[in-house]
């Protein structure tokens, strides 16, 4: 037997012999149940696609269909023949809560009566049901509210607690409802104990087609992007409804006279338009097609930074521009560039979302409308920003980065540029770039800045609002009260300590850190070498190399292949492409070839893993110490240039003793001396000369060595052996 076969006669058929349903929007009944299939009978279908007609034929449906249809949400099934329901009865699962409790209202009472005809105290008839009606209508009750408590769930609570029975139908008028709803259910069960209330009362206008007509056309006048209010709309079908009738009187004979609608005639009429018709007439076709764009199954993730959306936003908070903290070591000209002002102004976020977690991986924020932040956002994915966090005194980590996989852009002017597709592609990832003012797009990190707002800039004084309507009297310039130092410490916090941390629905009940733990479980995150990062985001710039190597921001950078290139000929002086990233100042990278870049490493080994904020902080620490020394260094050098002029004159008295067959020698010996970072980086770790020495004056001064344990110490060859008659100088 074949899988599909196995699979066919193991699975649970959900239909059943007579069961009529619907496979794909078209009915039919099972005519037949048979080991693995079903003979199904089809109801004449017209395609409502094409028009085709398909007429009533019969066919085989297998099992696996039906279940793999059931699966998929395909099947639907109208009617069984073994439900409660009968021929042309309304389904259960079709009936409202309200219907529901009327019905369970009547059946309390016909258990009540069952019940007493159970005990022989009440006879099976119309006389006997009134004759005991006081106590029947009595038990009846005491069964209403036992369902009644029972459905507000009061069984479980303490005796003495206030339980909402909610809404309660009637006692029964008399005794003889009581046997007419029993004679009921003995014939059809609880669903005869339905009413039809439903369908009753008259379901039909008192307007003609023509005077319905006559309205829409009015309405669709009307209803336009102005978004007139209804009752312009309702004096406007009135007038036209007037002038109508006003004619139809004057015409010879006399025209029908049309019915004038009242103002929630017209309302409903203008409710009954569609909502995608509605959108359209009333905000424009391409605001109803970015509000009401129907949704398909979304953005499907399976690991952490698969998919990263970026995109800005403008705070509706106004903050004050003014560096202090972290800023006081900024100089002035530094402070101008980053708009530190002290005005007060909006901010723009940058921010990185990535998808599956919900974690925010990137963030940049500008004083300025017009710069772009993207290159500095999509940086800061790379780098853990956990110094962040803990300079803030965050409780959590920020340690969310990585390799993105596919990056999620705007289309927006800030975002289209070679530039941005160079940096990209150099890095290997995918960008997707989504149309502007789409946002179904891009819903994830359009719903992180409503989250952003609500949760966050709502908090502080200050706000813009969204137009001057919303804002009022409100002057949000002179409520500002956060610098913008105040301003991204409390944000981080916010970031790591609140957002990260909150159950979200889209995780299903996860909070943003958890997700990202377990992600890591079962995915392991790319990452990228520093080497990369260097020549991607770093500063390019054209050093000459020198006999100390090359200098960048004052810091000498030099390595042996780096010095090899310097003294190989023709050419000492030599222009190289150097590529310097802020984030890691202690190493360089140097194009040394057409396809070849080399790194080299910091002489001082003091700046290897330093960044160029420590660098800026050892500067602002030496600038009071800078006032102090510029008169003692030129001093110092008006006597180092004399003494130096004094040494090249005398040198000129002596001969050259460089010739061709001892230059490689002088230059190894240049090159065996240098100290480099490189070179300390592979010493072997230190030892001292004497260690496992055993200190001979401390443990016995007039012992003879022989008395000594036989180990040979570990500073000394196996072969040497030494007395305390030895005249030898042991550092001989």
């Amino acid at each position: 037997m074949s899988r599909g076969s196995h699979l066919a006669v193991s699975a649970q058929v959900p239909v059943e012999k007579g069961a009529v349903f619907e496979l794909n929007n078209r009915r039919g009944k099972v005519a037949e149940l048979r080991t693995t299939s079903c003979l199904v009978v089809w109801d004449e279908f017209v395609d409502p696609n094409t028009g085709e007609v398909l007429p009533a034929i019969s066919d085989t449906v297998s099992h696996e269909d039906f279940c793999r249809y059931d699966r998929n949400g395909r099947l639907s099934i109208i009617r069984r023949p073994s439900a409660a329901a009968a021929e042309g009865q309304r389904d259960r699962s079709h009936r409202t809560k309200a219907e529901i409790a009327r019905m369970k209202h009547r059946y309390c009472y016909v258990s009540a009566a069952q019940q007493m005809i159970s005990d022989g105290d009440l006879e099976e008839s119309r006389a006997g049901f009134i004759a005991r009606g006081e106590i029947l209508i009595g038990l009846g009750t005491v069964y209403y509210n036992q369902y009644l408590k029972k459905e507000a769930g009061a069984s479980g609570k303490r005796g003495g607690a206030k339980v909402n029975l909610g809404d309660q139908s009637d006692l029964p008028k008399s005794p003889a409802n009581i046997y007419k709803w029993y004679c009921a259910f003995r014939r059809g069960g609880q669903n005869a104990l339905f009413d039809r209330y439903i369908s009753s009362g008259n379901r039909g206008s008192r307007y003609t087609e023509a005077e319905q007509a006559l309205v829409q056309s009015v309405i669709r006048q009307r209803l336009d992007e102005e978004r007139c209010s209804i009752a312009s709309i309702v004096d406007s079908v009135r007038a036209v409804i007037d002038v109508r009738n006003d004619e139809a009187a004057r015409s010879n004979p006399p025209g029908k006279f049309f019915n004038r609608p009242g103002y929630e005639f017209i309302h409903s009429a203008i409710d009954a338009l569609a909502p995608l018709d509605h959108a359209i007439r009333t905000r424009g076709l391409k605001v109803a097609y970015r509000d009401m764009h129907a949704l398909g199954i979304g953005v499907k993730t399976s690991r952490a930074l698969e998919r990263v959306e970026i995109d800005e936003y403008t705070f509706d908070l106004m903050v004050i521009l003014k560096g202090l903290g972290v800023w006081d070591w900024l100089r002035l000209e530094e402070r101008s560039i980053l708009g530190l002002d002290g005005s007060t102004r909006r901010v723009v976020l940058s921010a990185a979302l990535d998808v599956h977690t919900r974690c925010i991986v990137g963030m940049q924020i500008s004083a300025s409308r017009t710069t772009s932040l993207l290159r500095e956002t999509v940086e800061m994915i790379f780098m853990d920003k956990t110094p962040i966090a803990d300079a803030v005194g965050a409780h959590e980590p920020w340690h969310m980065h990585g390799r993105p996989e596919t990056i999620v852009l705007d289309r927006g002017p800030n975002y289209i540029g070679d530039e941005v597709y160079d940096l990209l592609a150099d890095l290997g990832i995918v960008n997707l770039g989504a149309p502007a003012k789409k946002p179904w797009l891009r819903p994830f990190i359009e719903r992180l800045f409503r989250t952003i707002h609500l949760g966050f800039a709502q908090r502080f004084s200050g706000r813009t609002f969204s137009d001057v309507v919303a804002r009022g009297e409100n002057d949000p310039a002179a409520r500002a009260s956060m610098t913008i130092d105040e301003f991204l410490h409390w944000l981080v916090r916010w970031i790591v300590d609140i957002y990260h941390n909150t159950e979200h629905a889209g995780l299903l009940g996860r909070t943003p850190a958890e997700a990202w733990t377990q992600s890591q479980t079962s995915s392991r995150l790319q990452a990228v070498s520093r080497e990369e990062l260097r020549k991607v985001f770093g500063i390019r710039r054209t050093r000459k190399l020198g006999p100390s190597g090359i200098t960048m921001m004052h810091i000498r950078y030099q390595t042996d292949d780096l010095m090899k290139i310097y003294y190989a000929p023709p050419n000492r002086q030599k222009s190289l492409e150097v590529a310097w990233w802020p984030h890691d100042i202690g190493t360089i990278s140097v194009k040394v070839g057409p396809d070849r870049w080399m790194n080299v490493t910091s002489a001082d080994p003091m700046w290897i893993g330093k960044s160029f904020d420590d660098l800026m902080m050892v500067r602002y620490r030496l600038t009071g110490e800078r006032d102090r020394s510029d008169a003692v260094k030129a001093r110092a050098l008006a006597d180092l240039n004399a003494a130096a002029h004094r040494g090249k004159v005398l040198r000129g008295l002596l001969p050259t003793f460089v010739t061709d067959g001892t230059y490689d020698r002088y230059e190894a010996d240049f090159m065996r001396f240098m100290s480099t970072a490189e070179r300390e980086f592979d010493v072997p770790e230190h030892m001292d000369l004497f260690d496992g020495i055993i200190d001979l004056q401390a443990a016995a001064p007039a012992a003879d060595m022989s008395l000594m344990p036989s180990a040979t110490p570990t500073a000394f060859p196996p072969t040497t052996s030494t007395s305390l008659d030895d005249d030898d100088d042991i550092m001989e």
